[in-house]
């Protein structure tokens, strides 16, 4: 399957996260877990059973995302944001700029910065309407999503 399905010209643009990554980070966490379960413990404390159960949210997290990877659909209409569990749907004219957001570790998000549009929120909600985080691990590298993303808002958004 290509890494991108779709173009400018013959919309829906189609962006998949990769299934490999998300793959082996699911068997990182299910080593781990083993190998935590083969180390012989006399009693099992409460901090045993958090971390456990830790491992086992992760190995079931990143398992049905690997069954059923994010993908954005990029059309005229907006973006449509698919994860394992949820959808989400935004018009482009909801977005000011897509960007690459540095993490510790090497990991690179790519995010969108809301177009604040109306008035100004009270000071404790403004933190909500900041940038919507759309995760790493796609078959593409970061930049080159980040890239599709702006040129399909900057060919499809409304006139400002």
């Amino acid at each position: 399957m290509p890494a991108v399905e779709g173009s400018l010209d013959d919309p829906p643009i189609v962006l998949r996260q990769d299934r490999l990554k998300l793959s082996l980070l699911c068997l990182g966490f299910t080593l781990v877990g083993a190998l935590i379960l083969l180390i012989p413990v006399l009693v099992y404390t409460p901090w045993h059973l958090i971390f456990l159960g830790f491992l086992g949210l992760g190995i079931v997290m990143f398992g049905a995302m690997a069954v059923r990877p994010a993908t954005l659909i990029l059309d005229p209409h907006g973006l449509i944001w698919r994860q394992t569990f949820r959808t989400f749907e935004y018009p482009w004219s909801a977005f000011a700029r897509f960007y690459l957001l540095s993490r510790p570790r090497r990991f690179t998000v790519v995010a969108g910065e809301f177009a604040h549009q109306g008035p100004p929120k009270p000071a404790w909600r403004r933190f909500l309407t900041g940038s919507l985080e759309l995760g790493s691990f796609w078959e593409l590298p970061p930049q080159r999503v980040a890239d599709v993303l702006n040129e399909a808002r900057a060919r499809w958004a409304p006139p400002a």
